[in-house]
């Protein structure tokens, strides 16, 4: 590790020493981008994942935090085994339930070596909350492969997100970590009031970053889910198919109590995609049309689970999908309920 900073009033950072090389030093280093998730987090880089309040944005980086510290594929993608360190602005409540619904809804056990959170939120754009973080980083005596900046907002304390100046020196500040410990960070950002105008905030944010992804939240017949999409990969190609994803409820092994169930929640990705989401489920509607209700609903969620959503979609749920849809295509004019339960399709 490097040596201990000394946490004066003098604010101190070792960068490294600035000068000219060769042209013959750059063409000796490798033009293939490397990954610590494969196409979504290059090594050395500075992104952002960003979207409303409640879309799931922590989970999520939760879940690549983990599958990089057990070093195990991230929605089929390749990672790099690492250090994780979470900068979590909110503490630590309800982390253990987050982290054990990983845990079972994924049939792991985190390697705990590979993964710290913070106790508290710092300003990384103060002097002495940067020194702060940079001595919390190196008391750990390992060195970190990504930080995760969860909330920008919570770990501003002197800055206004909506000054280009500001942001522009935060996120020079966190290229100063980058150097320091050829890591990678992810900052989770909120997007604005109107967030067809992407993250909120500053354009410096968006200009000055490695990479960014946003998750934008939609509704299947009731059910909430967020579609990932990649909106900048400065040095590889940015045409990555979107993820959809939706924030689910496990039920853990532990007790309260009173004899209920403790309940954690965890990200799991899904297979529909939002760019088609009024027909999907009208088309495989259509498509399983039975005449009589029951043997229709049958082949719906055979269907359903088959073809539409990961199979740990419960049948329940699926049904309640179904009969949303059979009233949609009865308001449309697609079919006509002739009988109690029984229908007919429309010309």
């Amino acid at each position: 590790m490097n040596a201990p900073l000394q946490q004066t009033a003098q604010f101190d950072f070792a960068l490294p020493e600035y000068k000219f090389v060769p042209i013959s030093t750059v063409y000796e280093q490798s033009t293939e981008v490397q990954w610590l998730i494969e196409d979504y987090i290059p090594k050395q880089s500075v992104g952002m994942l960003y979207g409303p309040s409640g879309v799931g944005k922590s989970h999520l980086a939760l879940d690549m935090a983990v599958k990089i510290a057990n070093g195990i594929p991230w929605c089929d993608q390749d990672t790099e085994k690492g250090v994780v360190l979470i900068m979590a602005g909110e503490g630590q409540s309800g982390l253990k339930r987050r982290l054990q619904s990983i845990e079972k809804h994924n049939g792991i056990t985190i390697d705990q070596n590979n993964l710290f959170v913070s106790e508290r939120a710092v300003g990384v754009d103060t002097d002495k909350g940067f020194i702060e973080l940079v001595a919390a980083i190196e008391a750990l005596e390992k060195t970190p492969d990504l930080i995760i900046v969860d909330t920008l907002s919570r770990h501003l304390m002197s800055s206004s997100e909506n000054s280009n100046e500001d942001m522009a020196a935060v996120i020079n500040r966190l290229e100063q970590l980058k150097q320091r410990y050829n890591t990678s960070i992810l900052i989770v950002h909120h997007t604005g009031k109107n967030a067809k105008n992407g993250s909120r905030g500053a354009s410096s944010i968006r200009a000055n970053i490695d990479f960014s992804f946003v998750l934008t939240p939609f509704n299947f017949a009731g059910l909430s889910i967020a579609d990932l999409e990649c909106e900048k990969q400065k040095d590889a190609s940015d045409q990555i198919p979107s993820t959809s994803f939706k924030v689910i409820t496990v039920e853990l092994d532990d007790q309260y109590s009173k004899g209920r169930w403790v309940r954690g929640a965890c990200i799991q990705r899904v297979k529909c995609q939002c760019d088609s989401q009024e027909k999907i489920y009208e088309g495989l509607a259509l498509d399983t049309f039975m005449q009589v209700k029951s043997e229709w609903q049958q082949n719906f969620v055979e269907a359903f689970a088959r073809e539409i959503v990961d199979s740990t979609y419960q049948p329940d749920t699926i049904k309640k999908i179904f009969r949303e849809q059979v009233k949609l295509l009865v308001q449309n004019g697609y079919i006509e309920e002739v009988a109690k339960n029984k229908f007919e399709m429309l010309e």
